[in-house]
C-alpha cells in the first residue's frame, strides 16, 4: 500500500463530501461546458484545499501532532480550511501571515477564520520563512509537537489529492457517458494542476489540462508544476511525462495576484446569472474568464470541456467595493 493511501486510512472522520457533482453549464464557442463543483466539498465553504487538507491533517494525526503551523495571506482559502479541519480534530492552529492593510478588513476569509480562533502571527513578507522557523522552534521548546503545512497545501500530499480527483472524474465520465477533451482550472501554487496531470498519466488518458495562472508567469509556474509532478510520480515509479505537456497560461494575470479587472467581474456576473454558481474574483473568476478567452483565441470548437470550480467564494465579499463600482 502506498504512503498516500496508508495515511488516508488513519482517520476517515473528516466530513469532506466526495465525489463532487459535475453540472452542465452551457455552450461557449461551440463547446459544451461542464463545471465540477469542488466548491461544494462542504468543509467551511469548501474548495480544493479541503481535498488537500484531509491528507495533511491525517498525516499530522498519525505523527501525534498537537498543533499545525502554516502560512498564507489574510484572505487565504488555505488558511481558512486549515483552521477549520485542524480545529475539528482538536489541534491548535498557528497562521503566519504577511503584514498587510487587509488586516483592517474584517470580512471574507478573515471573518470566517476568526470563528476558529487560530493564533495569528504577522511578519513582513520578506521575513515569513524566518518567522515560520522561529515559530516551529518556539513550539518545540515548550514541549509541543507541531506539524508544518506549506502554503496552499503544496507538496506530494496536495498533488495526490488532485490525482484522486482525476480518478473521480474518470469514473464520472463513465457514469455521464462523456469523455472530456479538456479540463480548465485556476492554477496557483501548482499542486492542483500537477495532481490532475498525474491522474492523466496514471490513467493513460489524453485530456488537455489547462491551468489559468492567477499570479505566476509561465516559466516559473511551469517549473513548479513539473517539479511537483515528477516528485509525486517518482513515488509510484513513473518517470516519463513526455506526452503530458504542462499548459500553464499566464495571459490573464492582469497586474498580478488579486488584480480584479472589469472582465473578471463581468464574467462572475455572467456565470451567476446563467447558472446561479458564484465564482470569486481572485481565482475562479479569473480562470473562467481565461478559459473563455483561450477557447476563442485558439478557435477551439466542438469539445466537451470541464471547468473545475476550486472554491474561494468567501473572497468575493472582500472585493465588494470594487465589484460595486463595476456593477452599479
Amino acid at each position: 500500500m502506498k504512503f498516500f493511501e496508508r495515511i488516508f486510512l488513519v482517520n476517515k472522520t473528516i466530513p469532506i463530501k466526495l465525489p463532487t457533482a459535475i453540472d452542465y453549464y452551457g455552450e461557449i464557442h461551440s463547446n459544451q461546458i461542464y463545471i465540477k463543483r469542488d466548491d461544494l466539498t462542504d468543509i467551511a465553504f469548501g474548495g480544493n484545499k479541503a481535498r488537500k487538507l484531509q491528507y495533511f491533517i491525517q498525516e499530522a494525526l498519525s505523527k501525534n501532532a498537537d498543533s499545525i503551523v502554516t502560512y498564507g495571506a489574510i484572505q487565504s482559502n488555505h488558511c481558512r480550511i486549515t483552521s477549520a479541519v485542524a480545529t475539528m480534530k482538536g489541534l491548535d492552529v498557528y497562521l503566519i501571515q504577511p503584514e498587510s492593510k487587509e488586516h483592517e478588513k474584517f470580512n471574507g476569509n478573515k471573518l470566517l477564520n476568526s470563528f476558529f480562533e487560530p493564533k495569528i502571527i504577522t511578519a513582513p513578507v520578506e521575513n515569513i520563512f524566518e518567522t515560520i522557523d522561529s515559530t516551529l522552534n518556539q513550539l518545540k521548546s515548550i514541549g509541543k509537537n507541531p506539524y508544518f503545512i506549506q502554503g496552499g497545501g503544496h507538496g506530494d500530499l496536495g498533488t495526490h489529492a488532485y490525482k484522486t480527483a482525476y480518478d473521480e472524474i474518470v469514473q464520472q465520465e463513465k457514469e455521464l457517458n462523456i469523455q472530456f477533451d479538456s479540463i480548465f482550472h485556476a492554477s496557483g501554487t501548482g499542486t492542483t494542476q500537477a495532481g490532475l496531470i498525474a491522474g492523466k498519466v496514471m490513467n493513460d488518458k489524453d485530456t488537455n489540462i489547462y491551468g489559468i495562472s492567477v499570479a505566476r508567469n509561465a516559466q516559473r509556474g511551469t517549473e513548479v508544476i513539473k517539479a511537483s509532478l515528477l516528485s509525486y510520480l517518482k513515488s509510484y515509479n513513473y518517470y516519463e511525462i513526455n506526452n503530458s505537456p504542462i499548459n500553464f497560461i499566464d495571459d490573464y494575470i492582469g497586474k498580478g495576484y488579486a488584480d480584479v479587472y472589469p472582465e473578471i467581474i463581468q464574467t462572475i456576473k455572467e456565470v451567476v446569472r446563467k447558472s446561479s454558481v458564484f465564482l470569486d474574483p481572485v481565482y475562479t473568476g479569473k480562470a473562467f474568464y481565461g478559459m473563455k478567452e483561450h477557447i476563442k483565441r485558439n478557435n477551439i470548437k466542438n469539445e466537451d470541456i470541464l471547468f473545475i470550480h476550486t472554491g474561494g467564494t468567501p473572497i468575493l465579499f472582500n472585493y465588494a467595493e470594487e465589484i460595486k463600482k463595476e456593477l452599479l
